[in-house]
């Protein structure tokens, strides 16, 4: 039979990466396909099998007739096997085995059996969707139509708010809004939100009708994509600059409402006021939509729901990202907040300024993102977040937003200041109690003990210019006040510090300069330093990298020559978090092993110490020191069983003394308390307490 249409859907959400709605991508675009007459094949979850897909793939091409038309799209993960040398690229599936790929390379779905045997084979006209996270393929030049997104990862291609891929929300909200949809014109509604994706098309492809009636004129072809952003990148660094403006004006300082009717107090009229005139609003207000329609909960002076009610509705799904409607007499730009089943919350300014209307899509993600930001508290890093927000929406940002952000984080890192945790020497008498070393953490203040540890791990977001940045000011500062504290400190021996600092940075020769440079200049012993190296963070060449020899092994050498040329010492933190291994902890060059707080609470956790130890002491280099950080009065092990378990040396809260810019020893009187808890005397282990705020940082601290 003729003029068939047929579409065929697949979805599988990753745990490992954090993608959690490409199930729910494929479902809306199968709801989406099916409503305009295709004939739909939804693949989800365990159902989502290479088998089944190629085999349905296989019978619609079998089948297919010149004008006959087929849609695939693909939301999840990719994956390019290292054997392939980046020319085959396979889409994750439920029952894929990567390891097996190797000996079977057909047992996955190969973008080669898409692009030859499916899109390019099929008798009438193909189009192909994907909105991935992972690996990008090597497109041939295609006879199909292909409108495609690949991020390194979930973050940069999902949008939480609206529960979407970016790339799915839009086509979602283009197929609905428009009466009729080519793959042209859905191309170039795509561009025109700010989107990157690739697209390609042979000459007759553009014309493919996806929605509506196919017996209308064709409407434009697509234009080549571009991001709006790079010719707005000054309207938007002008517009973050109001907002710090605004917030900082007393009567903008209130904390923000969270957009509960109970919260809604005198602090949320100041959080919607603030962006009424940040953003030179007639009047705003955060609304909410259940059932029964809309209601206000907060609003600026001027706000009236009854007279802009006409004009508001209730999207469809991907349109919440952020739409303007508007009348004769008056604009208004909805703004989603918060999205829940039978209730959603929406930001509405009335009449806001002209120019901030044409920057579409990132406005509305920058005003989503601000509504949960404290410009107040910290202008700079409030700037931080809404880049980042807007590089997680729309894939990249252009140089100067870039730039701007970069030295955006310099300088909060540079403001931060440093305080020093203890590492207690364990013994069973008060005079063997003592300090062994410190540990140098990040603090936004000396009264603010609470780690920063989102503002810290947001390095790892915006790639290994930011990491090595971030450890390089965080290293010079923390040195520096290491040894202003021993030079007006009790000890007459230095006592030794650890740096936090991730895996990229000491691969950089930049930071191994500044290492050197700042201990010269200090006058610092070089053997009092410790490098803390993050079991969360992976041992492996970034892509288009080439290491000659196995990932341990070369690393284990980087180790080396920086010991050899400096003279500071490496440990391991967080073992048993993350990518801990044994083998990572027999075969590099280490001192000191910190074994995470995690450990403790496992039903196991004495015979895991007690490997932990045997592996410290027989490895084939010096003998490391074992330190068990967080103990606290909910561990399963007390301070006695950990101490028979050999271990020497504990970190956290014992000494009942907040970390602090300078060193001090232990009193007597906490001396002989922690001897009492290792003896087993003190039973009451409710006066063992860890704060969470004084673990130590992951990376950086």
């Amino acid at each position: 039979m003729a003029n068939q249409r047929f579409a065929v859907m697949v979805g599988v959400d990753d745990a490992g990466s954090l993608l959690r709605f490409a199930e729910r991508d494929a479902e809306a675009m199968r709801d989406q396909f099916a409503a305009e007459g295709f004939e739909t094949c939804l693949f989800t979850g365990a159902d989502a099998t290479a088998g089944e897909i190629k085999a349905t793939l296989r019978q619609a091409v079998m089948r297919s007739e010149k004008s006959d038309v087929l849609v695939v799209y693909f939301a999840g993960r990719t994956v390019t096997p290292e054997w392939s040398r980046g020319t085959d690229t396979y889409l994750i599936t439920h029952d894929l085995d990567e390891s097996a790929l190797s000996e079977n390379p057909d047992s996955g779905v190969r973008m080669a059996f898409l692009e030859r045997d499916v899109l390019e084979f099929f008798a009438g006209t193909s189009v192909l969707f994907v909105d991935a996270a992972g690996d990008p393929p090597e497109f041939s030049r295609p006879t199909y139509s292909a409108l495609t997104s690949y991020a390194p990862d979930a973050v940069t291609r999902e949008d939480p708010v609206i529960r979407h891929g970016v790339l799915t929300a839009h086509i979602l909200a283009t197929l609905r809004r428009l009466p009729r949809v080519t793959f042209g014109s859905l191309a170039s509604a795509v561009r025109e939100q700010g989107l990157t994706p690739q697209a390609m098309s042979p000459p007759w492809g553009d014309g493919v009708v996806l929605a509506g009636p196919a017996d209308q004129p064709g409407l434009p072809a697509s234009r080549p994509l571009a991001n709006p952003m790079d010719a707005a990148a000054g309207e938007i660094l002008q517009l973050i600059s109001r907002l710090t403006h605004h917030a900082r004006m007393p009567r903008h300082a209130a904390p923000r409402s969270s957009g509960s009717r109970a919260e809604a107090g005198t602090a949320a009229p100041s959080r919607v006021e603030y962006l009424r005139a940040a953003t030179d609003a007639h009047s705003s207000a955060l609304l909410e939509y259940t059932a029964s329609g809309f209601q206000t909960i907060d609003s600026s002076k001027r706000f009236d729901l009854d007279v802009i009610r006409p004009l508001l509705r209730f999207p469809a799904g991907a349109d919440w990202f952020g739409h303007t409607v508007h009348d004769d007499h008056r604009t208004v730009l909805c703004v989603p907040l918060r999205l829940a089943e039978g209730r959603s919350l929406l930001l509405a300014l009335v009449d806001p300024v002209t120019d901030l209307l044409g920057l579409g899509q990132p406005l509305a993600k920058i005003l989503e993102t601000i509504w949960r930001t404290d410009f107040a508290a910290s202008p700079d890093e409030a700037e931080i977040e809404v880049l980042t927000a807007l590089r997680g929406a729309f894939g990249r940002l252009p140089a100067p937003l870039y730039e701007h952000c970069f030295e955006l984080y310099r300088r909060v890192m540079e403001s931060y200041c440093v305080v020093f945790q203890p590492v207690v020497t364990l013994g069973k008498t008060a005079r063997r109690v003592g300090v062994h070393s410190y540990e140098a953490l990040a603090r936004r203040s000396v009264s603010d003990q609470r780690a920063p540890v989102a503002m810290l791990r947001l390095a790892e977001v915006w790639g290994d210019r930011f990491v090595v940045e971030r450890d390089k000011v965080i290293l010079r500062m923390a040195l520096r006040a290491y040894a202003q504290a021993h030079a007006e400190g009790p000890w007459a021996q230095p006592k030794p510090v650890s740096i936090n600092v991730a895996v990229r940075s000491l691969l950089s020769d930049a930071y191994v300069e500044v290492l050197r440079t700042t201990i010269a200049e200090l006058g610092i012993d070089p053997e009092a330093v410790t490098l803390e190296i993050s079991e969360q963070d992976p041992i492996e060449p970034r892509r288009g990298e080439q290491w000659a020899e196995a990932p341990h092994a070369y690393f284990h050498n980087r180790l080396a020559a920086i010991a050899r040329d400096v003279g500071v010492a490496f440990a391991v933190d967080d073992f048993g978090e993350g990518y801990a291994s044994l083998s990572r902890m027999a075969e590099l060059p280490l001192t000191q092993i910190k074994v995470d707080r995690a450990i403790l609470h496992h039903p196991l956790a004495a015979k895991e110490l007690s490997l932990v130890m045997d592996t410290a002491r027989y490895a084939g280099h010096a003998p490391r020191v074992v330190i068990v950080e967080g103990v606290d009065n909910e561990s399963p092990l007390t301070l006695r069983e950990i101490y028979e378990q050999r271990i020497r040396h504990v970190q956290g809260y014992i000494t009942r003394q907040p970390a602090a810019p300078t060193l001090s020893v232990i009193s007597p009187e906490t001396s002989e308390y922690i001897a009492a808890l290792v003896r087993g005397d003190d039973e009451h282990r409710d006066t063992l307490i860890t704060r969470a705020d004084d673990l130590p940082l992951q990376r950086g601290a």
